[in-house]
């Protein structure tokens, strides 16, 4: 049977459970440059070695993820394994070790996000004339001749050029917040590793979790100092662009602590976990979730909503 190991405690790395996590983790990654639509499941690659961490300790998870980094420049080349251990491994690595030092999953992701930030602001300092070509080209298939001819092939006229409109639209927005983007698409990588974890050891092994960390999110009032200063930024030419990146960012931030909102009331509904499942999906499905839950998120900053969900307090006699 698994045993946990938190920190302190140096077990013998297990063989078996060694390749087992390599092999998983490998595999996972590997989805995405042979079905590219599936490319989503390569970001869970790392949770088996995370698992791996927090049950065989760090010297289990770094063979683990070296024998992944092997097979991976094998197969494909090390500039993949490479991008693999850098985005995905380290941060990866940064959570499990943060909950193997008690300082709970909230801060782990905190972790694994300013690493990635990091690379993600070097990238752009150093690399931006190779970087800004590589991240609009994603938009760019979108509105190429090639593209919309074959759709013309397949819907009506008035659909295609409406498309082609809104990919225009698109293309031009993304060539000033391209950078917000990649710093959001990091941060959602850390929440969608954070989120399979969790969901992971809530069953397998739950001593590790904290109740209700995510739900207890709450920004501090610099946050809000950001948002304002970002919104008045953009009525100002020369700093426009650096103001719109910033908001952006800014307001994902109050969109995560409007969904702790959300989730703290769902948490409390008198029901079964399908029909609170259910109605998070409601509300993420919803076209104008961003907007209104970085609303709530920033009302929130405030008003502290979740106090209204807490049961009254008996009266003191």
């Amino acid at each position: 049977m698994p045993v946990s190991v938190r920190v302190g405690e140096r077990p013998e790395p297990h063989a078996g459970g060694v390749i087992t996590a390599g092999l998983a983790s490998a595999v996972l990654f590997s989805v995405a440059p042979v079905v590219p639509i599936l490319s989503l499941v390569a970001t869970i690659a790392p949770v088996p070695l995370l698992v791996q961490r927090l049950r065989r300790g760090l010297g289990s998870a770094l063979l683990a993820a070296l024998l992944a980094a092997g097979i991976l420049a094998w197969t494909f080349s090390p500039g993949l394994a490479m991008g693999f251990v850098f985005v995905l491994v380290i941060p990866g690595l940064l959570i499990s070790e943060a909950m193997a030092r008690g300082r709970g999953l909230q801060r782990g992701c905190g972790w694994a996000f300013s690493f990635l930030a990091v690379q993600i602001a070097l990238g752009l300092l150093f690399a931006g004339p190779e970087v800004t070509p590589a991240v609009l080209q994603m938009f760019d298939a979108f509105r190429s001749p090639e593209f919309l001819a074959e759709m013309r092939t397949r819907l009506p006229a008035e659909n295609v050029d409406e498309f082609a409109a809104q990919a225009a639209l698109v293309y031009r927005v993304m060539e000033v917040v391209y950078p917000a983007a990649l710093i959001i698409m990091g941060a959602l990588v850390v929440l969608f590793n954070a989120a399979v974890l969790r969901f992971y050891l809530a069953r397998r092994d739950p001593g590790w979790l904290e109740g209700g960390e995510f739900e207890g999110i709450r920004w501090p009032l610099g946050l809000v100092v950001a948002f304002v200063a970002s919104g008045l930024g953009v009525a100002f030419p020369p700093v426009r662009p650096a103001a719109y990146n910033v908001l952006l960012v800014v307001a994902f931030f109050f969109a995560l602590q409007g969904l702790a909102v959300t989730a703290y009331y769902a948490h409390r509904l008198a029901g079964p976990p399908l029909l609170r499942g259910a109605l998070m999906a409601l509300v993420l499905l919803n076209p104008w979730a961003p907007q209104i839950l970085a609303l709530l998120g920033l009302f929130d900053t405030w008003l502290d909503l979740r106090k209204y969900a807490e049961p009254p307090r008996a009266e003191e006699r």
